[in-house]
């Protein structure tokens, strides 16, 4: 680069004492690049000064402002250090933010470092020291992006982007440890692996999530033990974030396949071009906890032009369809929640029933198939048979016997498929075409992609007896779909919904991490999650 006048000099000398040696800062001041900087501060003799220092306190948030109307967007990754960018992957991106009209200024890739020189050539597999004796660098195509992202940016009140974390890429769980680095505000931390925590909140408060972004750059580990086993959860993409004029905002997982295609709603990139009008494979909804369903869940959801007909998935799942709030086993010895239901007019089994028959009319339409997968709010209805007296419930006494006449008659006819909520639902006039799925019973879709998704486990049961949870079935090497916790979250390869129910049931006191938040399956088996709040699910 030659010498360096003067001029020059001085101005370089004065930001590295303002700004303490952050080279961020003094590329940003003297609108140049970072590897200029170094450049600058390597003739000047200042490396050695930029290795020591300290500040006072942490670096400040930079605040975004919001739209003055309609929606601004965001698409946030990250990138790591002397890798090579994975270009259609990074095409495809940059459609969708020509797509959704996204500037430049809004692209934000992180930088993180990964010290490869940490091994020499004799403790690396044969062949894979690739380490050669180059300095820090990025690929050109992204080194415009970085100085703009490697800050902490309050994209929308409540929401942070956290660009100076320079987290490992073999890190097992990135998001551990970071539940209060934003404070009450949700955080996303960019990282190659693709993960979201809930954390809980005060249920006068929105629910916080945290979030990862998965990377714009190549596999590029160390070849030991932690290395090898991160490629497999290497994540190919980024988020997109959307916020409106109100300051409301929602975050999706924009995920890269094998072919490096990457869908969003009814969009596909595909080779550097966006395309529209691609429905969804699937759904699954939130638990939905029929009697307690939240009404504004209800309308973003299945009302007219709401989010089934905007995606138009090929599957729906169902999980948890009924409540049992009625005679729910966890209030049977309250005799003041027994009362309250009494007065409310809630305490009879089959109008829940009869009112859940409706609900799945309201959820029905031709060209979706409609899922209930086996869960333990269903399965309520069963141990109120096996558990119960009839004789000290007369409000159901009836349906109680009838419906026990049923289980017996089943039983002695050795009918092994008989399944009670079926059963009791169909006998109120349950759409005829709605598939109920038995205890363990299996249901892959995107079986051409990798090996398919399971939707079959609602998230209770788990191995050998087991509560289930998601830190269990994420070591079963499975992509599962499940709900059962309320609490939305990614981990690993086991997505998991949220709730459609109120997120405040009586029983579920204290902070809470619940949140309206479903899964979207894409057709190549890409799924995101979208969370609805504020009356909306997208900007």
């Amino acid at each position: 680069m030659g010498q360096i006048n003067q001029e020059t000099r001085d101005q370089v000398v004065k930001l590295f004492d303002k700004y303490g040696g952050n080279v961020s800062a003094i590329a940003r001041a003297l609108k140049i690049n970072r590897s200029t900087v170094y450049h600058y501060l390597r003739k000047l003799d200042l490396m050695d000064r930029q290795l020591a220092g300290g500040k006072v306190r942490e670096d400040k948030v930079e605040v975004r402002d919001l739209p003055k109307k309609g929606t601004t967007r965001y698409i946030v990754t990250c990138a790591q250090n002397n890798t090579k960018l994975h270009k259609p992957v990074w095409e495809n991106l940059l459609a969708i933010a020509d797509h959704y009209d996204i500037p430049n200024e809004n692209i934000l890739v992180s930088s993180f470092t990964y010290n490869q020189n940490a091994y020499g050539e004799l403790s690396v597999k044969r062949g894979t020291d690739k380490r050669g004796k180059q300095s820090l660098w990025y690929d050109p195509e992204i080194e415009a992006y970085l100085d703009q992202s490697d800050l902490n940016i309050e994209l929308a009140p409540g929401l942070v982007w956290c660009g100076r974390m320079n987290t490992l890429p073999t890190a097992t769980n990135p998001l551990s440890g970071f539940e209060t680095y934003t404070g009450r505000k949700s955080g996303i931390l960019p990282h190659v692996k693709l993960a979201m925590q809930s954390v809980f909140s005060h249920k006068a408060e929105a629910t916080k999530f945290n979030y990862t972004t998965g990377t714009v750059t190549k596999m590029n580990y160390i070849q030991k033990r932690a290395g090898i086993r991160a490629e497999r959860l290497h994540n190919y993409g980024a988020l997109i974030v959307e916020v409106t004029a109100e300051g409301h905002w929602f975050v999706r997982q924009l995920t890269a396949d094998g072919r490096n295609r990457i869908y969003d709603l009814g969009i596909l990139a595909e080779g550097g071009t966006v395309s529209t009008k691609h429905p969804l494979e699937a759904i699954t909804w939130g638990d939905i906890h029929s009697q307690q369903i939240d009404p504004e869940v209800r309308e973003l959801g299945w009302g007219k032009g709401g989010m089934l007909d905007s995606l138009r998935p090929k599957h729906q799942f169902i999980h948890d369809l009924i409540d049992f709030r009625p005679r729910n086993h966890h209030d049977r010895k309250n005799p003041h929640r027994q009362f309250q239901r009494y007065v409310e007019g809630m305490d009879g089994v089959e109008d829940e029933l009869r009112a859940t028959a409706e609900l799945l009319h309201e959820m029905r339409r031709d060209w979706c198939k409609t899922i209930v997968v086996d869960s333990n709010h269903d399965n309520a209805l069963e141990r109120w048979l096996r558990e119960t007296d009839y004789r000290t419930d007369a409000r159901n006494a009836l349906f109680f016997l009838r419906t026990q006449l049923a289980k017996y008659e089943a039983i002695a006819d050795g009918d092994t498929e008989f399944h009670t909520i079926e059963h009791s639902l169909r006998s109120l006039g349950c759409p005829e075409d709605v598939r109920f799925l038995r205890e363990d019973e299996s249901f892959i879709t995107c079986r051409n992609s990798a090996g398919g998704i399971e939707n079959g486990m609602h998230g209770h049961l788990g191995p050998s007896g087991m509560r289930g949870s998601p830190q269990v079935f994420k070591r079963m090497g499975r992509r599962q779909n499940t709900c059962h916790t309320h609490s939305a979250g990614i981990y690993d390869e086991v997505y998991v919904g949220g709730t459609s129910s109120l997120l405040d049931l009586g029983w579920n006191v204290g902070p809470s991490s619940w949140s309206h938040t479903h899964i979207l399956t894409y057709a190549n088996g890409i799924r995101s999650l979208a969370t609805m709040w504020m009356g909306a699910w997208r900007g």
